[in-house]
Formats: structure tokens, sequence, C-alpha cells
């Protein structure tokens, strides 16, 4: 399961990056740089880790994670974590979100509905892998 987990959050954070990088390549606009004003990082042996930063453009991202059921069948990471930035239209968009056994749950102002959808589709995704015998004995197979 933590491996399913941390494999949603990097791909939905590969995505987002992947998107972010084909906006910036497809024009040829001077933006302005925006000053990182604060980064912290912290990563444990256990694999749990924290992180922020927050931007001169009040942008602002925080995210934590922990192991539970360490040790067992039922090892995962739980995860959450909060985004601040402005929108197109002068906005402030803040989500708060978990990320674990229930998959991605965002929770704040403004939120895409394609992330809503995303999110929903992963969850669901995530509870037919639960209750799949076949899987869960080759995930533990691959696990140890």
């Amino acid at each position: 399961m933590l491996k399913i987990i941390c494999f949603m959050v990097f791909a939905a954070s590969t995505a987002y990056a992947a998107s972010f990088g084909n906006a910036l390549q497809s024009t040829t606009e001077k933006h302005e740089v925006i000053p990182l004003l604060n980064y912290e990082r912290v990563s444990n042996p256990d694999g749990s880790f924290s992180f922020s930063y927050e931007g001169g453009d009040n942008t602002h991202r925080e995210e934590t994670a922990h192991v539970v059921d360490a040790g067992t069948d039922d090892e995962a990471l739980e995860v959450s974590g909060s985004y601040r930035y402005v929108d197109d239209q002068g906005q402030v968009v803040e989500v708060h979100y978990t990320a674990g056994k229930n998959g991605f749950v965002p929770i704040g102002t403004n939120i895409l509905s394609e992330i809503s959808a995303a999110a929903k589709a992963a969850a669901e995704r995530a509870e037919v892998f639960e209750a799949d015998e076949h899987y869960k004995q080759n995930y533990k197979n691959y696990k140890n």
C-alpha cells in the first residue's frame, strides 16, 4: 500500500510538473522570477518526511508524511498538506489535502473540477486494489 500511495502522489506531481513545463515551453514571453522566501525539508530513514516553501508571489506549499502500521502488511504512508496560489483572476486558491488509504482527498477553495474528478477516480481504484486478494498476495510478496 505504501508503494501505491507513493506512486499516486508521484504520478500526480509528475503530471502537474509536466503540464507546467509544457506551458512554459509553449510561450516566448518573459516571466518575472519569483523569489523563494522560505524552504525547509526533512527526510527520515523510515520514509517519513516533511517539507515546505513559500514564494514571494503568495504561493505556499507544505506536506508531511508519516508511516503507519510500520512492519505490517498494512504499512502505509499517510500524507497531509496544503498549497496556496493566486489564480489568473486574482483569487487566492488554497487547498488542504490528505493522501493515504482513502486516496487523494482535497478540501479547499476554488478546486478545479478536474482535480476533484481525478482524486475521486484514484480513490475508487485504490478501493478495488484493496479488495483484490490476488493483488494483496502479490503486493505482499513484492514488499518482502
